[in-house]
């Protein structure tokens, strides 16, 4: 947004701002991981971090807030341990269905 010249009070669009319950971080979550692309996945599980409030999750995850972004800064090559803590701190699960379900929405998990 640099380049607009003269525009004022317009403030970046954070995604972070919109996950305020266990459900919504669940679905954003959810479809980013069923796009397939790890970074896309890390980038969301970033933004649910820092929704949660990064310092937090960081410590009940077992790492430092400096780790947390560094593990999930695009290009790197972060640890499933590391993931599976973020996101027990999160509160998530992960859960794996079959792809054609997840294409289509179709697969209910069990309460």
């Amino acid at each position: 947004m640099d380049d607009l010249e003269g525009v004022e009070g317009i403030s970046d669009f954070d995604s972070a701002e919109f996950l305020n319950t266990k459900e919504s971080i669940a679905a954003y979550l959810s479809f980013a991981a069923q796009s397939g692309d790890p970074e896309h996945f890390k980038a969301a599980l970033k933004t649910a971090a820092r929704a949660e409030k990064m310092a937090n999750i960081a410590a009940e995850a077992g790492i430092t807030r400096e780790g947390a972004y560094k593990s999930l800064k695009p290009g790197t090559k972060t640890q499933m341990a590391t993931i599976m803590g973020i996101l027990d701190a999160l509160g998530m699960a992960l859960a794996v269905i079959p792809k054609e379900a997840a294409r289509d929405n179709s697969y209910a998990l069990a309460a």
